[in-house]
C-alpha cells in the first residue's frame, strides 16, 4: 500500500512539460514477414533524473496481436526493460486490453535504487503478425515521469511507429542480449583463468628418469 502511495505521489503532484530528453519506439527492422513474431522497443533518451513512470501505449489489435511476457501474471504483460531498476521496482500496473489494444505500464523504483538518467530501454513489447496482416501502427499515448522530489515531467507524444508486413519480407531478428561489454569482457577473462588454473593443475610432476644428466 506504501509504495502505491508512493507512485501517486510521484506521478500526480507538480507537473512540468520536459525540454531534456525524450521517449520513442524503435524496432529493428519495420519491414515483418507475416505469421511471424516480431518486437517493438520503448526507448528514452537524455532523461532529467526520474523514479517513477507512468506510461499508455496504443497498437492495433486487428491487426496484430500482443504476446504475454510473464505466465505467472495474470492477463499480457509487456517486457520490463533495463532503464529502471528492476531489483527495486515496484509495478502498479503492466495490463494490456487485448480488445481495443491498450497497454498500461506504471511503475515506480523503491528505496535504495537511486533516480534513473541518461539513456535506456524502458520497456518491450512482443507481437505476432497474423497472415492476412499487411501494415499497422504503435504509438505512445501518454508518458509521465515522476521524480523523487514530487515532480512530474510529460512528454509530447511522437508520431506513431509504421510497420509493414509481406509474406516475402525476412523473419525479424531477435533483440541483441542487454548484458553489458564489460560484464561479458569480465566473464570471459574469469573464464580464461579458471581454465588455466585446471590445466596446470593437471600438468603432471617431474620424474627423476626424466630430468635431464
Amino acid at each position: 500500500m506504501k509504495y502505491m502511495v508512493c507512485i501517486a505521489a510521484l506521478l500526480v503532484s507538480l507537473s512540468a512539460f520536459a525540454e531534456q530528453g525524450r521517449i520513442y519506439l524503435k524496432t529493428s527492422n519495420s519491414q515483418i514477414k507475416t505469421g511471424s513474431e516480431f518486437y517493438v522497443d520503448v526507448m528514452v533518451e537524455n532523461l532529467p533524473e526520474v523514479y517513477g513512470v507512468q506510461l499508455t501505449l496504443s497498437y492495433d489489435a486487428k491487426s496484430v496481436t500482443l504476446i504475454d511476457q510473464d505466465a505467472k501474471a495474470k492477463g499480457t504483460q509487456l517486457e520490463l526493460g533495463d532503464f529502471l531498476n528492476k531489483k527495486h521496482l515496484y509495478t502498479l500496473r503492466n495490463q494490456a486490453d487485448l480488445k481495443t489494444g491498450q497497454i498500461q505500464y506504471i511503475a515506480s523504483q523503491v528505496a535504495p535504487a537511486q533516480s534513473a538518467a541518461g539513456s535506456g530501454r524502458l520497456a518491450r513489447l512482443y507481437f505476432n503478425a497474423p497472415a492476412n496482416t499487411s501494415e499497422t501502427e504503435v504509438s505512445i499515448q501518454v508518458a509521465e515521469f515522476g521524480t523523487r522530489n514530487g515532480e512530474k515531467y510529460t512528454y509530447a507524444t511522437q508520431a506513431p511507429l509504421s510497420l509493414s508486413f509481406n509474406a516475402s519480407y525476412q523473419v525479424q531478428s531477435a533483440p541483441r542480449s542487454s548484458i553489458p561489454l564489460w560484464a561479458i569482457g569480465f566473464a570471459t577473462v574469469l573464464l580464461l583463468g579458471i581454465l588455466s588454473a585446471f590445466f596446470i593443475r593437471r600438468r603432471p610432476a617431474a620424474t627423476p628418469d626424466s630430468q635431464p644428466a
